[in-house]
């Protein structure tokens, strides 16, 4: 008998895909709170490698990967793939009850910015996380989602491997942390609202060798560049009145690396709980409060396809550190639709940098295409 493709969706899983992201769609109020959820209330003790695993016992949780790269003939590529974690029953199983409810999901995308070609390809999966199709590792980093994986090795090398025929892309790909690992905010504990359990751990790694192939439209390509990883996990993570969030990765010409995130309320103006941290080139960090980081749009871009208007260019400066920094997207048409997986529309991509500094990285806007509030 001939072994079914694990790769092609069938009726079946195409439903419980579709139930499952139902489920990621309820508002994280009415899931969270007294329904079992651990929150995250101060620094945690970070365990390694263990805590580069997944922790069910927290609502939301990703692993995230960002690379910038170039082939052999210069072309540029951006590449982006995250795993998302999401609990949608803290509760005992009841007596009685059935295997087959769904306790934990997953969900994954998959996409890759084509410079020269102006090109923006993704692809998004949603499973059950049930050990077999589908899953995650509690002891260290391993997520799958069918022929989809995120892995770490003993030496802290990322192995991602991901491909959609249908979309036609594809990576596997090597990313070896050139720098420690940095824990962000407080020891590790990343305050997002004015109530303590507004908040996530949050680990990095901010400057990653990469090397590896992409698969465009039947096309192999040798790409290398550098890289950001980030892993987050909580399960009240967003203050009152906060509809999205701006968040950049920039990796710097004088080897180091500044992280910052806008939490933008409903009106438009920051939230107090903004933050940042710049990573010297030594591998020391200092934390950049929201009134130290000056974040002002350059420019605009309207979604055709959803109307969501992003900003399209900033200037990020922080003058105690003497960065005045002007960041423009490689591809301004970046946007990824997760509304048949995590249920978000956001705009994700490569963005290079100039003025007092040069540089690349990767910027996240969220909330610009459907607000976020009381989703995380």
């Amino acid at each position: 008998m001939r072994k079914a493709d694990p790769r092609r969706p069938r009726p079946a899983r195409q439903l419980i895909a579709a139930v499952l992201a139902l489920a990621w769609l309820a508002p994280a109020a009415a899931r969270a709170g007294e329904n079992g959820w651990q929150r995250i209330t101060g620094p945690p003790a970070i365990e390694l490698p263990r805590d580069h695993g997944a922790h069910p016992e927290v609502q939301t949780e990703w692993w995230y990967l960002t690379a910038n790269l170039r082939d052999a003939a210069g072309h540029r590529y951006g590449v982006q793939l995250t795993f998302f974690r999401s609990g949608l029953d803290a509760r005992p199983p009841a007596a009685g009850g059935s295997p087959l409810r769904a306790r934990q999901a997953v969900a994954a995308h998959l996409a890759i910015a084509d410079v020269e070609r102006g090109a923006f390809r993704h692809a998004e999966r949603v499973g059950r996380a049930d050990g077999g199709f589908t899953g995650f590792s509690t002891g260290d980093l391993l997520a799958w989602l069918g022929d989809w994986q995120l892995e770490r090795r003993p030496d802290d090398t990322l192995v991602a491997r991901a491909v959609d025929r249908t979309a036609e892309v594809g990576i596997e790909l090597s990313c070896r942390p050139v720098k420690p690992l940095v824990l962000q905010g407080d020891d590790g504990y990343s305050r997002k609202g004015a109530d303590p359990d507004n908040a996530s751990v949050y680990l990095s790694w901010t400057r990653l060798e990469v090397t590896g192939t992409l698969t465009l439209d039947g096309r192999e390509l040798a790409v290398a560049g550098a890289g950001w990883f980030d892993h987050e996990w909580g399960s009240s993570q967003l203050g009152e009145g906060v509809a999205g969030w701006d968040w950049f990765s920039l990796r710097l010409d004088d080897g180091s690396e500044l992280m910052v995130y806008r939490l933008r309320r409903t009106d438009g103006s920051p939230d107090p709980y903004s933050s940042g941290t710049l990573v010297r080139p030594d591998g020391s960090t200092r934390r950049l409060a929201v009134g130290e980081v000056e974040l002002e749009p350059a420019g605009w871009w309207t979604s055709p396809a959803t109307g969501g208007r992003y900003p399209s260019g900033w200037r990020i400066a922080v003058p105690t550190e003497k960065l005045d920094l002007t960041v423009a997207p490689l591809l301004r048409a970046a946007e990824l639709d997760g509304r048949a997986s995590t249920g978000v529309v956001y705009w994700e991509g490569p963005v290079e940098v100039t003025g007092s500094h040069r540089g690349e990285g990767y910027a996240e806007l969220t909330g610009y295409a459907g607000s976020l509030q009381g989703r995380f």
